[in-house]
């Protein structure tokens, strides 16, 4: 599916349920070398955010399955790594399941 922005950032009663299906597109036309933190956060929005001296982090909700209970069961989450310079280093997909 191609990244739309809109689609990207609405999320229905639980969950995005267009991100995971964007995440190719958006990896493959969008996150480029040498892209700034601020243009990422200008097309995505920002998220969960993770800084360290030598790293800055983005985080993205994909997908969090709750089964019957408060506390997640699994979840999968679209990660954004810079440098310390504030410069795209690379993207992947966590996903964790208890």
């Amino acid at each position: 599916m191609k990244f739309v922005q809109t689609k990207w950032k609405s999320r229905n009663d639980i969950d995005y349920n267009h991100r995971e299906f964007m995440i190719e597109d958006l990896k493959k036309n969008y996150l480029k070398p040498n892209l700034k933190y601020s243009d990422v956060v200008k097309l995505l929005g920002k998220n969960q955010y993770n800084f360290d001296n030598d790293f800055i982090q983005l985080q993205y909700e994909i997908y969090v399955d709750y089964g019957f209970d408060i506390d997640p069961v699994e979840t999968k989450t679209f990660i954004i790594n810079f440098n310390s310079d504030s410069v795209f280093v690379n993207s992947r997909v966590d996903y964790w399941k208890k």
